[in-house]
């Protein structure tokens, strides 16, 4: 009984001997399963933060666009306004322009019928005092060396022709000088 106490006793032990040997070969295969997760899981994890490192780039990248994109709203936007103001000035500007052609024909139209009004009354007078202002202006201007616009239009009296053909003409450009000198009210 003894002895077959000690060999059940070594058989057992032999058993657990090798049960240990199974569990610890287990234990290191899991042990070598598990740091392999763990290498990949790293390596996953490497791979992970130089994608996140990429996408940080690339989302800057975006925002950088974004702001240029932006700007160039803004630049459009001013574009636009500057477009809006040039429309504005050129409006003006036609409406101006409208608006001196209009007056220049009311102007016509009165120095018109103001030279005609003129024309009816005794136009030696006029002449008199014209010359008369002329030959002061010419003292004057000998003086002072400013030049008289009326010296070149007696000149233009004298050296014209009694009669020619542009007469009437020539005589309505002279009553407008004369008409528009200071003193011709005087």
């Amino acid at each position: 009984m003894i002895e077959s106490k000690t060999k059940y006793l070594e058989n057992r032990l032999e058993e657990l001997n090798r049960d240990l040997d199974n569990t610890e070969i287990k234990i290191n295969l899991k042990k070598k399963e598990q740091q392999d997760k763990i290498n990949q899981l790293q390596n996953d994890l490497k791979l992970k933060k130089e994608e996140l490192e990429k996408q940080s780039l690339l989302q800057e990248k975006v925002q950088a666009f974004e702001n240029r994109l932006i700007q160039t709203e803004k630049l459009n936007s001013q574009e636009l306004e500057l477009d809006s103001q040039i429309d504005k000035i050129k409006n003006k500007i036609r409406t101006t322009s409208e608006n001196i052609l209009n007056h220049n024909k009311v102007i016509e139209e009165k120095t018109n019928y103001l030279e005609k009004k003129i024309s009816s009354y005794n136009g030696s007078e006029v002449n008199n005092t014209n010359d008369n202002y002329a030959k002061d202006r010419m003292q004057t201007a000998k003086k002072s060396e400013v030049v008289n616009i009326n010296k070149n239009i007696n000149k233009n009296l004298n050296k014209l022709p009694k009669k020619s053909q542009n007469e009437e003409e020539d005589s309505k450009k002279i009553k407008k000088l004369k008409f528009f000198s200071p003193n011709f009210f005087k």
